[in-house]
Order: C-alpha cells, then structure tokens, then sequence
C-alpha cells in the first residue's frame, strides 16, 4: 500500500486526496499546509495526518510518496525535500521556474532513485489521447499548423500569481501547460519560441502571444490571457491542421475530427481524468514502466517558459 502525503490542501490537494479515495493500492496518510485549519479538513476526510509545513511531513515516516500542489516558488524546495527522504514526487506543473531548478531537482531524483512525475494533466484526459493517437496513425496527415488558446479570468486570485519574482505570470501560469500537451500531441520538439506579453507595469504579464516552430517543420501559435477584474468561465481550444485533415478540442471535452471521408464529433465530458493521473502515478511508484511526464518533460516545459521570457524581454526569437 502506498501511503501518500499531500503537501497543498488547496483545491487541487482535496481533489487529490478525492480521487485517490476511490484507488487500491494508495492511501493518503498525511496533508500538509501553512493553513492548518485547511490541511485539517482535507486530513478529516480521508482519516489523515494534518500538518503544518511540508518539511515536518516528510520527518513523520509517514508517507512513501507526496503530491506537490505549492505555489510556483517553491516546487524546487519541495522536490528536493521529498527526494533527500526517500519519498517518490508527484508535482503539479511546471516543475519549477528556473533551468538551474529543474537540473537541482534531476540530480536530487537521481541520487535518490525515487519516482518523479510531472502534473501534466493534459496527457490523462481521454479526448486528448485520442487526439493523439489519431495524429500518430495519420489520421489528418502531417501536422502543419497547431494553434492553442487558454483564457480565465477570476477577480479573486493569490498574489503571487502576478509577481514575476513568485514564479507567477500568464507564462508559468499556462504556457507550460501548452509546450508540452503540443509536443506530446504531435510528436514533435519546438526548437525556437519568439514572445510578446501584456501586464501593468512592475508586474507579471497577464496576456501573451507565443509563435514557435516544431523540428517536425510545423509552425505553432499559442494564445494566453488572465482577466483579473472579473470573472468568466474558462475557455481553451486547441486545433491542428493537418495536409490532409484537422482536428480540434475545446473546454467542453469535445474532439472534432474533418478529413475528406470523415466529419466526426466525439464527446468525454464525464471522462475522469484525475483518477487517471493518479493511478498512473501509482503505477510508477510500483515499477510498473508507464509512461508518464518525467522530470526532464517538465524541464523541457521550463526551457520554453525560459526562451519565452527572454524573447518578450528582448524581442527577439530564441532558438532551444
């Protein structure tokens, strides 16, 4: 039995500790966070030990393996930790913020030999694995051009989120999300990124636009934006345009696919991605050779972030 600590009882931690309820094989036995009263009640509902800091987790004994769900600063800190215990890592995207970090956290996984997993989610919900598939087997040709939108807007968001100090911005906030789910659907690296970004001045941008180029040739547009003064549902559409088809999937778990014999709509709206993750995680823990985003998938998301930021700094495109 894998015993699980949750360091983050946000909402991603709850969901977390939700979804492995209905696992074999896992348990979670400790929640961690500076808000003791929330790490109590996400520990209350899965009979787990509730604490206030992520170091004084891992000293209990009481986990084999965490769940990292902590603002952006301090994933380096917490990969780190977990690994110097012996205890396999689970962290939600990105990685961290910084290539030096990712190359800290590969040594100290390394030294280890523990399990390290990047949150992609992206790569467990069903319409994108077959999205996926459908590319492999040739479904709509090569891929030539591959366009991805992701906007929010909520006027209750934690500061850091916009402190570029923080790790915040609309950069490490969702394009690690988009450098890898367009990598892994079609196969294929970005070797160059050029960026340009909107914030108020002294803070982290709050919109962006990223144009890149695949070593495969296809070229890739990326559209960002946070609204932070009201609030609105969240909307993404993801399309690639293929020589001989397209396909498209949006917020609504919907997979549209056109090629000259096929118009096909299918929709995974009640697919549970979640549960999908952390059985897969799980799995790895166990040796079982999934596949699943490493460590290095994540510092390949943090490199792009990286080109991006220089490239919207200098206005120059940056080769990877």
């Amino acid at each position: 039995m894998l015993r699980l600590g949750i360091i983050g009882a946000g909402i991603m931690g709850a969901r977390v500790a939700e979804a492995v309820g209905g696992l074999s094989g896992v348990t979670v036995t400790a929640v961690a966070d500076p808000r003791r009263g929330q790490a109590a009640r996400v520990a209350a509902g899965c009979g787990a030990t509730a604490f206030g800091d992520y170091p004084e987790l891992l000293r209990s004994g009481l986990v084999d393996a965490v769940y990292v769900g902590l603002p952006h600063r301090w994933h380096a800190a917490a990969c780190v930790a977990a690994a110097e215990h012996g205890v396999h890592v689970l962290i939600d995207k990105p990685l961290c913020t910084t290539v030096t970090e990712a190359e800290r956290i590969i040594a100290a996984r390394d030294r280890a030999g523990i399990t390290l997993m990047v949150g992609f989610s992206y790569r467990f919900r069903a319409e994108w694995i077959r999205a996926r598939q459908a590319v492999a087997d040739g479904l709509i040709g090569a891929p030539e051009l591959v366009s991805d939108v992701i906007a929010e807007a909520d006027p209750q968001t934690p500061p850091w989120y916009w402190a570029a100090d923080e790790g915040g911005g609309i950069v490490h906030l969702q394009a690690h999300h988009c450098f890898d789910r367009l990598t892994w659907l079609v196969g294929s690296p970005l070797t160059e990124i050029t960026c340009r970004t909107v914030g108020a001045a002294g803070g982290a941008p709050t919109a962006a636009t990223l144009t890149g180029v695949f070593a495969s040739g296809a070229v890739a547009a990326i559209g960002l934006s946070f609204g932070r003064t009201y609030r609105a549902d969240a909307r993404t559409l993801c399309l690639v345009q293929g020589s001989a088809g397209q396909l498209h999937l949006d917020q609504t778990r919907t997979l549209a696919t056109q090629t000259a014999s096929a118009d096909r709509v299918e929709s995974y709206a009640d697919d549970d991605w979640l549960t999908r993750q952390m059985a897969a995680f799980v799995d790895t823990c166990a040796g079982s050779g999934a596949s699943v985003p490493t460590a290095e998938d994540g510092r390949y998301a943090v490199r792009c972030a990286a080109a991006a930021e220089e490239s919207a700094r200098t206005g120059r495109t940056v080769a990877l």
